[in-house]
């Protein structure tokens, strides 16, 4: 009897490949949920103040998309799975939105977690190193003087919305302008 053609033993391996990958991502989507949760009690926020946000596959955040209960998956290309977690800081004023890229991997049953730039290992439960870690990192980012802060790539956060918003500083200052009053508008905001 010959043995089957190469397509097909390809065929085989493709879908074997395909069924453990998609077993590992939904263990990682489970991971996600759970760590939300944990990290939720951790902190003794609610519910409604963590919540995840979609990834585009560049990693970065889609705005129009809000967010949502279950985590939306995206792969890099670090071996690392990753989810968008947006932290919703509410104020009297409005709200500041933290968002953060998250990436999950296991290896050898141990759980890495990359918070931003920061990673390590997950332990066992209560999590406590890694929930101090990254809660230390955002409190270090808001004990830090206004004026002293940098955005990135020279962006500079301004409120908009009721939400924090990070616009270049040439948007930031068409922005200024469209919001100035001219004698043309009858001394209103130009609306841009």
């Amino acid at each position: 009897m010959s043995s089957p053609p190469i397509f097909e033993q390809l065929q085989a391996k493709a879908s074997q490949w395909c069924s453990e990958y998609g077993r590992y991502k939904e263990e990682c989507r489970v991971f996600a949920e759970h760590m939300r949760v944990e990290y939720i009690e951790y902190l003794g926020a609610r519910s409604a103040d963590i919540e995840f946000h979609v990834l585009n596959e560049n990693l970065e955040r889609m705005k129009d998309e809000g967010t949502t209960l279950s985590p939306r998956l995206q792969p890099g290309d670090d071996g690392f799975i990753y989810f968008g977690l947006t932290i919703v800081f509410k104020m009297n004023h409005g709200c500041l939105d933290e968002h953060v890229r998250i990436g999950v991997q296991r290896v050898r049953n141990q759980w890495r977690v990359r918070w931003n730039q920061t990673e390590m290992a997950y332990g066992d439960p209560p999590h406590l190193a890694f929930f101090q870690k990254v809660t230390a990192l955002i409190e270090a980012k808001f004990s830090t003087p206004f004026h002293k802060q940098r955005g990135a790539l020279g962006f500079i956060p301004v409120v908009s919305n009721d939400h924090l918003a990070l616009l270049p500083p040439a948007e930031l200052r068409i922005a200024a302008e469209a919001d100035t009053p001219t004698a043309e508008s009858g001394g209103q905001p130009a609306k841009g």
